[in-house]
């Protein structure tokens, strides 16, 4: 089954229409991803702690070094 990146707008501050940072992105199958949008970000996330899920894929990425650079600035 496919993985898309899905941009988490909740608790990042980008408003209706304005994408987050590309490093808020957690990756779900593409029913999932389509639920989140469907449903609403903030009754999809509902129970799970994004912020600590965001944090470990930033960690585990190739590119942990660039992200953690952009969350800095």
């Amino acid at each position: 089954m496919p993985i898309e990146c899905a941009h988490v707008r909740y608790g990042s501050g980008a408003g209706m229409g304005q994408k987050p940072d590309d490093w808020r992105v957690v990756p779900l199958c593409r029913e999932h991803h389509s639920q989140q949008h469907t449903v609403g970000e903030q009754t999809f996330w509902k129970g799970v702690d994004i912020e600590a899920l965001i944090e470990a894929f930033c960690k585990a990425s190739p590119k942990a070094r660039e992200i953690k650079e952009a969350q800095d600035k």
